[in-house]
């Protein structure tokens, strides 16, 4: 069944479909698809330089970390707090 569909997608390519409605002339499908990659890696862009720049004021000015967790150490004395605050973002990277 799958194996159907995927040789369905052969038989067109998108560069090959209409961008406007021949009746109505509004914009098919085929002409949205690239404007909303384009738009969704913009959005996404946007909210992830928003995030690192509302996160690193907060590290910086108000002495917090990105996660509320529980260590079994005080981590608010240098060098612990960069140690958790580097570990914080490496792995909320990943």
């Amino acid at each position: 069944m799958i194996e159907r569909v995927m040789d369905l997608t052969d038989s067109f390519t998108w560069e090959d479909l209409p961008t406007r409605d021949a009746d109505t002339g509004h914009l098919t499908a085929t002409r949205w698809v690239p404007r909303i990659n384009v738009f969704s890696i913009r959005a996404v862009m946007a909210i992830m330089c928003f995030h690192f720049a509302q996160s690193t004021v907060r590290i910086v000015t108000k002495h917090e970390t990105l996660f509320i967790v529980w260590y079994p150490f005080d981590w608010t004395v240098s060098p612990f707090y960069e140690l958790v605050n580097i570990s914080q973002v490496t792995l909320s990277i990943y």
